[in-house]
């Protein structure tokens, strides 16, 4: 860290933008997408993807507001991986409508791999197939015939590191995905370096929280790209 490096400027800096200005904004795209889609101005389909992604922007911007009064390094991480992810897959929706009804559709695909990983551990647990299996296929089949028009749905759903490749962000996210899950996961480097020495931590959690913070202002640029692109009349 610099010698001029002031963790308690940048922290106040960082708990007004995701106490204040972030989720203030988000409330008003919003309130602006609701508008227009009761307007008819825009898909249900794309208006209820847009929502659904702002939510989780406030949502995990708020989970890391929440970091600020604990000593969280590996919590902060999280919360800023989760921030760096939310904002590429914002990226991808917003550079087509092909790509963003292909993130649409990937919540059902999903849900089969859920499926699928329930059904493995069930059978290794306990040696017999999970009874609900079936019927879980059943439900995402029925949803994706009603809501997409699909008669059949594979699990493989797309990672976002190849969405970020597909846009052009492999080189901004790779590195920092990494950086921030090294601390987000118990490595032995967390465990039994950095966590014991307090000085270190602090300074560690203020970087990481700004690495959040700058996500998610990130995310509130593409969703008010995308929300203010919808025709108001």
């Amino acid at each position: 860290m610099p010698d001029d490096y002031d963790v308690a400027l940048e922290t106040e800096f960082n708990r007004d933008k995701l106490q204040n200005a972030i989720p203030n904004r988000l409330q008003e795209l919003c309130d602006i997408i609701a508008s227009r889609k009761i307007k008819g101005k825009v898909e249900p389909w794309f208006a209820d993807l847009v929502t659904k992604i702002l939510y989780s922007v406030a949502r995990v911007s708020s989970d890391l507001l929440k970091t600020m009064d604990r000593e969280a390094v590996s919590a902060a991480a999280w919360n800023a991986r989760n921030l760096l992810e939310l904002w590429i897959w914002l990226k991808y929706c917003e550079a087509s409508q092909e790509n963003a009804l292909r993130f649409y559709e990937d919540a059902l695909r999903d849900m089969l791999g859920l499926a699928d990983a329930v059904s493995k551990m069930h059978m290794v647990q306990f040696g017999t197939p999970d009874v609900f299996e079936a019927s879980s296929r059943e439900k995402i089949a029925e949803v994706a015939r009603e809501k997409l028009g699909r008669d059949s749905l594979d699990s493989n759903y797309l990672h976002v590191a190849e969405a970020a490749k597909s846009i052009g962000l492999a080189e901004s996210f790779g590195p920092t995905n990494r950086f921030l899950s090294k601390f987000a996961h118990p490595t032995d480097g967390l465990v039994l370096g950095i966590m014991h020495q307090a000085e270190t931590h602090r300074n560690l959690q203020a970087l990481l929280t700004t690495n959040g913070v700058y996500y998610s202002g990130q995310c509130v640029i593409v969703l008010q790209e995308i929300v203010l692109a919808i025709p108001a009349d």
